[in-house]
């Protein structure tokens, strides 16, 4: 398998708010991944998706971005919104070049009825050296 525990984005951990992480430190699931030991810059982040948005109008865009900084964000990539009619066990795939040395998932969630009660579970995110 070609993933390391150093390079999750986001762990899992149910989400129920946007996450924007600043820090290399993990809170709610997620952290920043400093690539500076590394001299591959070519990388794939690949979002598995094991669970359905509850609400209907629920939905998510998960976005990826790099900083020098850990405070100016560039976006790199983005994976399709995640809607309710997303399918569970979805896999998705994106190639990235990182110039930077820190990089992120910005998760970005619209609760439909405004409720405060988006959940979704067991979403990971990940960094890969090579394809699935």
């Amino acid at each position: 398998m070609p993933f390391d525990d150093n390079l999750v984005l986001h762990d899992g951990t149910t989400i129920t708010a946007d996450i924007a992480p600043t820090s290399t430190s993990r809170t709610s699931g997620s952290a920043v991944i400093d690539l500076r030991e590394t001299t591959i810059k070519g990388l794939y982040a690949i979002l598995f998706l094991d669970e359905d948005l509850a609400e209907s109008g629920d939905t998510m865009v998960i976005s990826i971005e790099e900083s020098s900084d850990l405070s100016t964000w560039v976006e790199l990539a983005r994976f399709p919104e995640i809607t309710s009619a997303a399918t569970a066990d979805a896999i998705y795939e994106r190639s990235i070049i990182s110039k930077l040395r820190y990089i992120r998932a910005k998760i970005n969630v619209t609760d439909s009825d405004g409720g405060s009660d988006f959940s979704v579970a067991n979403c990971r995110v990940l960094l890969s050296t090579s394809r699935l």
